[in-house]
């Protein structure tokens, strides 16, 4: 039954978006790279991605609605099992026919996020009910494309906003590889967010700072545009290889070695469940874990390395965050980002030791 014009949303209902039926030749395609995706669940989304490049049968702009339904399956899968068990019938339907309207369960809000009961439990609890359906709805859509100024004195094709003195935000999907800002250094890569850390770390030109899980490096890039003296380090190598061709790009010095001695501040950007970024990363959803154990020794290693910790994490759950942190030492600052307050992708960062 079709809700009645006019009548509240159910909760379990509230994020679900109202779809196209797409065509044939789509329908074809996401079906296949569907059934290759639910064959290793863990690596759905890199799955995805390069399943999608390489259909050559989709165009321009029949490639986008093939990546937002699939994308879309994988965010609403908990809604979508309340229609049907086969996903893909469950969003056929909800383009044909609208969303049912099916009472409640006690785990609605659960539902709602595609999460495990005890996160929606979680943020229901922490956020309230209309701030709680907000995030929801932020977390089925799309995120923002933000980049990181590392070096003024260039121009972009799109129009795009500037955020505080470092950030900018897109306003129009662009293919930044053949952007001069890009190619030539001016610009990187990163979500406002991510920038508010770099952010709260406070350097200053010269100051010695160790990146303790740099990764691609995206952090450890605009701490070195601000004169830190950096040092990063990541126990992937593939990720050290992308920053450094990342720093060659922008013609910034961070080295990559890894940790010793004493440093002026470490900052550790934890490995995390990602529940922050499930707008770019829905497949978080399907590998969810909580890594509290390395992430309790990450931050333990880095407290006896510098006077000055700076702890970060893309997670919005307390044992992860303001939980985990005060097993060592009450932070000195400490902010939680929201995505349906401010807009980024959802962090947590706390400074341990120096000054506000």
């Amino acid at each position: 039954m079709i809700p009645t014009p006019g009548a509240p949303p159910r909760l379990w209902s509230c994020a679900l978006p109202s779809p196209t039926l797409p065509s044939d030749r789509i329908r074809w395609v996401v079906e296949s790279i569907w059934s290759k995706m639910l064959a290793n669940p863990r690596h759905a989304g890199p799955r995805m991605s390069s399943e999608l490049r390489a259909a050559r049968t989709l165009g321009s702009k029949e490639r986008p609605v093939a990546g937002d339904m699939l994308s879309g399956l994988i965010r609403h899968h908990r809604a979508l099992e309340r229609m049907d068990k086969d996903l893909v019938q469950a969003w056929y339907g909800l383009c044909e026919r609208g969303v049912p309207d099916l009472d409640d369960p006690p785990n609605a809000y659960a539902i709602a996020v595609s999460m495990p009961d005890e996160v929606g439990a979680e943020w229901w609890a922490r956020l309230g009910p209309v701030a709680a359906v907000a995030l929801a709805r932020t977390l089925a859509g799309r995120a923002p494309v933000a980049l990181r100024v590392l070096r003024e004195g260039f121009t972009l094709s799109v129009p795009f906003h500037r955020v505080g003195a470092h950030g900018l935000v897109l306003e129009a999907r662009c293919n930044l590889d053949v952007e001069a800002a890009y190619k030539e250094g001016h610009v990187e890569i990163q979500d406002l967010g991510s920038q508010a850390i770099v952010d709260a770390a406070g350097v200053v030109p010269g100051m010695r700072v160790m990146d303790l899980c740099a990764g691609a490096g995206g952090k450890s890039l605009s701490l070195a545009a601000l004169g830190a003296d950096v040092q990063a380090w990541d126990i992937r190598p593939q990720a050290l290889d992308a920053l450094a061709d990342r720093a060659r790009r922008a013609r910034l010095p961070v080295r990559i070695a890894p940790p010793q001695g004493r440093y002026d501040l470490v900052l550790v950007d934890a490995p995390c469940s990602g529940t922050g970024v499930l707008r770019r990363h829905p497949e978080n959803r399907w590998k969810f874990t909580l890594p509290t154990q390395t992430q309790r020794e990450l931050l333990d290693r880095a407290e006896r390395m510098a006077p000055t910790v700076l702890y970060a994490t893309c997670s919005l759950l307390r044992c992860e965050n303001d939980d985990l942190v005060r097993q060592v030492a009450e932070p000195v600052e400490e902010q939680t980002i929201w995505p349906q307050v401010d807009g980024p992708d959802g962090f947590y960062w706390a400074r341990l030791g120096g000054s506000a």
